[in-house]
């Protein structure tokens, strides 16, 4: 993958390392990590790709700390999910946090939630929308995944993610942190 990036770098990499790829280690990737446009993980993934242990900072502290060290390894955005607690996300220019988008009813299971949050705000992007609407996307098809049991079921078509952002309530923008 690392040689075909360098070959065609008009090819923009989304990149979100399962167990083994972060068990392999940042320098055994250091070529993907370099040539990610975007790139996405979880607070506990972030922690142990950066061998880093809890931080006693405050939390928004800490995933600030955390994404800045991120971006240092090559990606130019990267995002850090924290459960039903929203996302945070950074260019280099900006930090953002998104908030979850509310849940009609209890989640029945959490499975899926945060790659339906990335894929949804990857191909916000590949959409032409800019990395804010991205995130207002992605967190309303974790809302609906996380209803459902499974990975895939609850997924939402475009038009129905678009309807779900046009009715949200009036507080759910990304912040600037």
């Amino acid at each position: 993958i690392e040689e075909y990036l360098v070959k065609h770098p008009e090819v923009k990499l989304a990149f979100q390392p399962g167990t083994f790829q972060i068990k392999l280690g940042y320098e055994k990737l250091r070529g993907l990590y370099e040539h990610t446009e975007i790139f996405f993980c979880n607070v506990d993934e972030a922690r142990r790709i950066l061998n880093r242990k809890n931080s006693s900072d405050e939390k928004e502290i800490e995933i600030k700390n955390l994404l800045k060290e991120i971006r240092g390894l090559g990606p130019k955005i990267a995002v850090i999910t924290d459960g039903k607690d929203g996302a945070y996300a950074s260019d280099g220019d900006n930090t953002w946090f998104m908030k979850p988008y509310p849940d009609p009813k209890p989640p029945l299971e959490r499975t899926g939630a945060g790659d339906s949050f990335a894929s949804t705000v990857v191909s916000a992007l590949a959409l032409d929308k800019d990395l804010t609407e991205a995130l207002r996307l992605g967190p309303i098809n974790s809302m609906s995944v996380v209803q459902q049991v499974g990975a895939q079921a609850g997924l939402l078509k475009r038009e129905k993610l678009e309807e779900f952002l046009k009715n949200a309530p009036a507080d759910y923008l990304p912040k600037r942190i």
